[in-house]
């Protein structure tokens, strides 16, 4: 090729897709970003981001020059050296849904036809295990008519997560190579010859699938398991479940002790009461790892019972709020709808799940985000109302749920809360985001036991 930089193709722009393409931009390669969306395409040539991630606009400006957003994924194919797959894999009930992988899988093999040198189709979409062999590989060596001696493949999984993507990615704590041949990973090397002091991990394909998944669903366990053990403290006299959790942390196989200092790992900051895990991920990815377990014949319960301890986690919650406030509340505000801080994302947000069981109770809705207005707004319409400040929101409320750890609801103090709460209202700390602060009797944490045990009613199913 003429060009003496990298020339990467990356078939997709959504947060993967995005973030993976300027990024890697910026360590000096030329990067194609494909998308069908001729909006989104048009935004990202004129340096703008089609979605909010923290660092990613200022990075995108930055590399301006390296990026070339198109929709003319036959020419970018063409021209590149590595194509990455980095579509969408939607959870259809029961299986994850590779219709978007194949028809990317035989869009680059028509267009490989034409090409003379070798290429590596990487896919970086989160697949289950043997997609990128058993699927992938024989679609594009079909289309474009060649032989694995010409065409490579690799599974390079992301281990991005949002808000923290553009930092997860250019300090990166490992990078997963699955390869099919020696020469497919001297290239895939090169791609990331950007992060020299990054350990690499090269294998096949099919073991990088089961890293990512079982990566998600080990966080994914871990929360499960704290709101468990949180649910037991509840019914205890006066029991917190983060100060129990603090005993176990002391465990030196858990926090070592390094030259006479202990180190808590971050690990740790998943084991901690809260509404449960939402979001693009990690409810997909557990679903999609307990359905292929069940397809392998494999009599697992695990899996199966994490995800059902996060279902039935967001009912508890709302039903502890209605418990607590000692009556029939006829209004609830949200304080959060984006399912995690920075991000506009709510996909499986908690927040969202919460504010369609208020719905479904008939009661007044009150919704605040920082970041997620427009896309709850889209959700939901005009069944709920809207609000950029936090305590007009509060101010409507019977009962507010907190359920996004937004720093800035930190900066709000108690007196500013209680001085727009109605005299009766009740606020539930759905994350332990207040846990430094006074108890307060308007204030409920998730995860603590009352003074006396509080009697069992279900208001929702």
């Amino acid at each position: 090729m003429k060009d003496k930089k990298m020339n990467i193709a990356v078939f997709g722009t959504g947060y993967v897709g995005l973030v993976s393409g300027v990024c890697l931009a910026n360590t000096g390669k030329n990067v194609f970003c494909i998308d069908k969306d001729q909006d989104k395409i048009s935004m990202i040539r004129e340096g703008e981001s089609p979605i909010y991630e923290p660092g990613l606009s200022a990075l995108l400006q930055a590399n301006r020059e390296n990026i070339h957003p198109t929709t003319d994924a036959a020419a970018a194919i063409q021209q590149s050296e590595v194509v990455m797959i980095a579509v969408g894999t939607p959870f259809d009930g029961s299986h994850i849904d590779l219709s978007y992988i194949r028809q990317a899988a035989r869009e680059i093999g028509e267009a490989l036809r034409d090409t003379d040198h070798f290429v590596v189709v990487t896919v970086k979409s989160t697949v289950v295990p043997g997609t990128t062999l058993d699927v992938v590989r024989p679609i594009v060596l079909e289309a474009s008519g060649k032989s694995e001696e010409e065409v490579g493949f690799c599974m390079n999984p992301e281990f991005l997560r949002e808000g923290n993507a553009v930092e997860d990615f250019e300090k990166p704590d490992r990078i997963v190579l699955g390869v099919d041949s020696q020469r497919s990973g001297e290239v895939m090397q090169r791609v990331y010859d950007g992060f020299p002091d990054t350990d690499i991990m090269i294998t096949n394909p099919t073991t990088a699938e089961m890293i990512k998944y079982t990566a998600n669903s080990l966080l994914a366990l871990n929360i499960s398991y704290s709101n468990e053990i949180a649910r037991i403290c509840e019914t205890l006299h006066d029991v917190d479940s983060e100060e129990v959790f603090a005993g176990v942390f002391k465990d030196k196989r858990i926090s070592p002790i390094v030259d006479g200092k202990r180190i808590t790992p971050a690990l740790t900051s998943y084991l901690r009461a809260g509404i449960g895990f939402g979001g693009s991920c990690f409810p997909k990815d557990v679903k999609a790892l307990a359905s292929f377990e069940a397809d392998q014949q494999v009599d697992g319960q695990l899996l199966k019972g994490l995800l059902e301890v996060n279902r039935t986690q967001l009912t508890h919650i709302f039903n502890l709020g209605l418990k607590k406030f000692g009556g029939r509340p006829k209004s609830v505000a949200i304080l959060g709808t984006a399912f995690k801080p920075d991000t506009d994302d709510i996909r499986e947000s908690p927040g969202i799940r919460l504010a369609e069981l208020a719905l479904e109770q008939g009661m007044q809705l009150h919704l605040q985000d920082y970041k997620a207005l427009a896309h709850t707004r889209e959700h939901f319409g005009e069944q709920a109302n809207y609000y950029e400040a936090p305590l007009e929101a509060v101010r409507q409320a019977d009962i507010i749920y907190v359920t996004t750890i937004w720093n800035d609801y930190l900066e709000i103090s108690d007196d500013q809360f209680r001085a727009v709460m109605k005299d009766n209202a009740l606020m539930v700390d759905c994350r332990s985001l207040f846990k430094g602060r006074p108890e307060q009797a308007w204030r409920i944490r998730v995860g603590k036991g009352a003074k006396k045990s509080a009697k069992k009613e279900i208001y929702a199913d």
